[in-house]
């Protein structure tokens, strides 16, 4: 076998795609002929770093679910959406507070853009090697309650772990029952000032208390998010009509 085809061989068993492509191209190109053996290494590694960090990117983004997997901080319009303020914004995307275990919380009438903006966030991290994940309120809390059903609770709570970021999407204020009420409170103590939450909601943060039907359970799961939140309420026009948007990833 010529020495060419052994290294092709080798880097497809160690999957290094990105020196395999990277080494063809060199080749097949003359400019790399005058180049030294570690100036050509360092190419090669360089398409390698980034292949890896595109696989990296790609994966979080298959795992995280998003409702809206293309959005972006940079596509939002300021001009629609006045609650949202540029450098605010701005001063957020650097994500210091997912160092410090804090959370977002976004707030507003159907359709001024809250998921698309959580999901934005969202895919910031994920550029950063940041795992994701998104929820519909009542989805995790299904979910919650079904892997309880079925011994699996710790199983679930570890993967749910792994997420440095927890998107809780259209958290409701109908009334929660025991068995989720306590679901929720494992589930928040669990993340807390270990990860952040991203939730979205209509109705204000003062109308989430009630639907638990217990005071003090309301305080201890509340005021871990609350408390430690930045908050953003955005108001305008409906995007939703203005854009005609109408599902993104999931139904709503």
């Amino acid at each position: 076998m010529l020495i060419k085809e052994r290294v092709e061989t080798k880097l497809k068993e160690l999957k290094f795609t990105g020196i395999q492509q990277a080494l063809a191209n060199q080749l097949s190109s003359k400019e790399f002929q005058e180049m030294s053996f570690l100036e050509r290494l360092d190419d090669l590694l360089d398409i390698q770093i980034l292949t890896n960090r595109n696989r990296r990117i790609a994966t979080l983004q298959r795992q995280a679910n998003l409702r809206w997997p293309s959005a972006r901080l940079s596509d939002l319009d300021y001009s629609l959406q006045k609650g949202l303020k540029k450098q605010v914004i701005k001063n957020l995307a650097e994500l210091h507070w997912l160092e410090d275990g804090r959370h977002l919380l976004l707030t507003g009438a159907t359709g001024t853009g809250k998921t698309h903006t959580a999901c934005a966030f969202a895919n910031e991290a994920i550029l950063r090697g940041i795992p994701v994940k998104f929820y519909k309120f009542q989805h995790l809390l299904a979910e919650l309650i079904a892997a309880d059903q079925e011994g699996q609770l710790a199983k679930l709570r570890k993967r749910l772990s792994r997420f440095k970021v927890l998107i809780i999407d259209d958290w409701g204020i109908s009334m929660l029952d025991a068995a989720q009420r306590h679901m929720l409170f494992d589930l928040v103590e669990s993340r807390d000032k270990s990860s952040s939450m991203i939730v979205t909601s209509q109705y204000p943060v003062t109308d989430w208390y009630d639907a638990f039907g217990d005071a003090t359970i309301a305080d201890s799961v509340l005021d871990r998010i609350v408390h430690a939140a930045y908050r953003l309420n955005l108001t305008g026009v409906s995007m939703r009509e203005v854009n005609g948007i109408t599902g993104g990833n999931h139904e709503n």
